[in-house]
């Protein structure tokens, strides 16, 4: 049996920019996903403000500039000027799965992960799959989203977190190519709505919610939102394949580390609370994490990766504290067309500047 100093399981935003970190700075790694194919993702869009040269991707991964993001309740909106794009998902992902350094990270897929095993010392020494295979490694990582295969199993992770849901479709598109809308007011009934614009009068609208007892009306719901006024204005749906995806949410967490067990990403929420888009903050975790666990493996010690916890925090936890706070009010006020303007009348008094951080997720 090959034994690896690291095993990642999961293979999804985290997993492929950690591998790629750690592929670097040549770590022995081994890449585990329960799909047969990397590319098989739920949403192919994604809103996000992340500098994308930042993380050594390319302009490809881009499907459209952002220099405005209106926030539209019924009869009122107000514009906030933003430097964002929307990113196409599996050119990221194949972007990633291209820079992998091939001698030093290997890949299996159709594999699916149930146990993680200790010794007398609690160290963990392997996880093993489904049909009994085991892997062994220095150091585990669980990078396996919402599913949180490992860091359930720990404690972690809430065993059966809240998730927010959504749902979307591609659609012809009359709006302007560099706008994108969020939607809000009782008439979306607790959840909320987005239009991504991208290339060729094309555009994602999506409808997610919050709260439980609405998630399995989904659909049905995004295909009323299609019939408001205010959307047929600016979009068409012409096709019925949709597209749907989650993520927890949860109190937020800043414990990721037990002995040789490291978490990135969805499987410890990881998403800023208030933006919903994990990419730019998810990666920035990954890279992160990838620097102590490449110190911990060259001195053979694992003390460095409660670092990553401690660096993580100073980042990362006042900002995601101030977002949990808003997320909670913007749940309890988008039921109410009242609270929502008033909400929107309440951004038009502050500088363009305090609300696009504070949709990016970043307070300065």
């Amino acid at each position: 049996m090959k034994k690896y100093e690291v095993v990642i399981v999961g293979a999804g935003t985290a997993g492929l920019m950690l591998a790629r970190e750690l592929g670097k700075q040549q770590c022995k790694t081994l890449l585990l996903d329960r799909k047969k194919n990397l590319l098989d993702i739920s949403f192919n869009t994604l809103g996000s403000f992340i500098k994308i040269a930042d993380f050594g991707l390319t302009e490809n991964v881009v499907a459209q500039k952002i220099n405005s993001i209106i926030i539209q309740a019924k009869n009122l909106q107000e514009h906030i000027y933003v430097d964002a794009v929307i990113l196409d998902k599996k050119k990221v992902h194949e972007e990633l799965i291209a820079s992998l350094d091939k001698n030093f990270v290997d890949i299996q897929l159709d594999v699916h992960i149930n146990q993680i095993h200790q010794n007398s010392e609690k160290t963990f020494t392997a996880v093993s799959d489904k049909n009994g295979n085991s892997y062994q490694a220095t150091i585990f990582v669980d990078c396996s989203g919402t599913a949180g295969i490992l860091s359930k199993k720990v404690g972690l992770q809430i065993k059966n977190p809240v998730l927010a849901v959504g749902v979307e479709y591609n659609v012809k598109y009359f709006g302007k190519s560099d706008e994108a809308y969020l939607l809000l007011g009782k008439e979306y009934k607790g959840g909320y709505g987005w239009i991504f614009p991208l290339k060729n009068q094309r555009a994602i609208i999506g409808f997610g919610t919050f709260d439980e007892t609405m998630v399995k009306g989904l659909k049905e719901r995004l295909n009323e939102v299609l019939q408001l006024p205010n959307i047929k204005k600016l979009v068409e749906k012409d096709n019925e394949i949709v597209e749907g995806g989650s993520i927890p949410i949860t109190p937020v967490l800043d414990k990721f580390v037990i002995e040789n067990l490291v978490c990135v990403g969805d499987s410890v929420s990881q998403v800023n609370p208030i933006v919903g888009e994990g990419y730019k903050f998810i990666f920035e975790s990954a890279i992160m994490a990838s620097e102590f666990i490449v110190k911990s493996i060259k001195n053979n010690s694992i003390i460095h990766l409660s670092d990553y916890e401690q660096t993580w925090r100073k980042r990362f936890l006042s900002n995601y504290k101030r977002s949990k706070i808003a997320q909670k009010r913007i749940f309890s006020l988008t039921k109410s067309d009242f609270f929502v303007k008033l909400g929107i009348f309440l951004l038009k008094l502050r500088p363009n500047k305090k609300n696009a951080s504070t949709l990016s997720g970043e307070y300065f």
